[in-house]
């Protein structure tokens, strides 16, 4: 029944934003944050933001946009809801091109050289080119994904004994031929337990209808690649006694030709020095994957899941019996039953920077049992590795 709701924006909009409650809870102050017709205004839960909030209501769908545009990070201790936004009384772009200047534009080769460690310069995908933001009914509540949500995540594919095709891994694509994932997935027991990796699937494979659970959405466009090859990072290590992907689980796949972006398959955003936002305990960030759903596991469809992050002194402390953590990791979760899990190995963890996904780790490893209180998930952090990538990536 819910999932009838959900799919009806007006009714869902309506529902919560008439329900009764005592107002936003914030720790401290919102934060301040400029919209997009550069007005300040505070960062605060969408639910508490009357403007932007009857913009949904009334189905201004002419408005979307700016809505769409006005969505912030929230700060470390901002409480209330997902998605924020920059409030203000604005409801609309005060320049009549404003939607048209944030408009997304799918890459060709035009990109932002990164300059590294003296050599071959390469192209990096930036804003608005990447991290598709998608204003959509379901990302107002609801663990199910979009087709047109994270359109970079991909499947990893592997061949067993037998000739089966399986997925076990996911992966995020970061330009038309590489595949940001992690070491464990490409090297190592993966390659006895589950097979030999063959190839990338590229597009969400199917989401569930609100109307019939049963009833799946194929994505009109998706893609599959062979691989041209995998790049581990050289000091990888895995602990078979403790099953543990110690450090630096981080690989690069390079695909044996360019993806075709389009609506359903586009590039996520890498947290260059211009997009790295300061993170903090408590600071909102999202995975997502096709892993243990709780009921099933692996899921049909893809799902996402709001995940604080965790504070390393802590995430040491829980940890200190069975691996050492290192600064090039990130901690996440800790919330009971919101976690990544089996199948979600090598998938993003994201932050909102501006209007745009940005990767800020990769789903390493975690405790046995998935979704503990007080129990987060371990990622590599990605924008510890931003020279490496830059060093390990051909041009094209």
């Amino acid at each position: 029944m819910w999932r009838q709701v959900s799919k009806i924006l007006l009714l869902l909009l309506s529902n919560i934003l008439i329900a009764a409650h005592n107002g936003p809870a914030y720790e401290s102050a919102p934060a301040s944050c400029l919209n997009p017709n550069h007005k300040v205004g505070q960062c605060i839960s969408i639910y508490d933001c009357s403007s932007l909030a009857f913009v949904l209501r009334k189905q201004l769908r002419a408005q979307y946009s700016f809505v769409r545009m006005s969505q912030c990070d929230g700060g470390a201790y901002a409480r209330g809801k997902f998605p924020f936004v920059c409030c203000t009384n604005d409801t609309k772009f005060l320049d009549p091109n404003g939607d048209q200047k944030q408009r997304i534009i799918f890459p060709d080769t035009k990109t932002t050289e990164f300059p590294h460690g003296g050599h071959q310069s390469v192209a990096f995908i930036t804003p608005p080119q990447c991290g598709a933001l998608t204003i959509s009914n379901k990302i107002f509540g609801g663990e199910e994904a979009e087709i047109t949500e994270f359109t970079w995540m991909v499947k990893l594919e592997y061949k067993n004994e037998s000739g089966l095709i399986l997925s076990e891994c996911a992966g995020s694509l970061i330009n038309e031929r590489y595949v940001l994932t992690a070491a464990h997935c490409v090297v190592g027991p993966v390659e006895q337990k589950v097979g030999k990796l063959v190839s990338v699937f590229v597009g969400d494979q199917a989401t569930a209808s609100s109307y019939n659970y049963n009833h799946y959405e194929y994505a009109p466009s998706t893609q599959r690649f062979g691989i041209e090859s995998v790049i581990v990072h050289e000091h990888y290590g895995f602990d078979p006694h403790t099953n543990v992907h110690e450090h630096n689980d981080i690989a690069l796949i390079r695909l044996s030709r360019s993806v075709e972006f389009n609506n359903y398959i586009q590039p996520v955003c890498l947290p260059v020095p211009a997009l790295q936002d300061e993170l903090t305990e408590g600071t909102h960030l999202i995975v997502a994957g096709w892993g243990h759903t709780g009921l099933t596991r692996h899921s049909r469809v893809k799902k996402k899941v709001h995940l604080p992050l965790y504070s390393m002194e802590k995430c040491r402390h829980v940890f200190e019996t069975q691996t050492s953590l290192s600064d090039e990791q990130l901690c996440a979760g800790g919330v009971f039953y919101e976690d990544a899990c089996t199948g979600d190995s090598g998938g993003p963890l994201m932050r909102l920077h501006s209007a745009s996904w940005v990767i800020e780790g990769v789903v390493s490893f975690g405790r046995q049992s998935c979704g503990q209180e007080n129990i987060p998930g371990i990622y590599t952090r990605v924008r510890s590795y931003i020279d490496w990538i830059a060093d390990h990536m051909e041009p094209w």
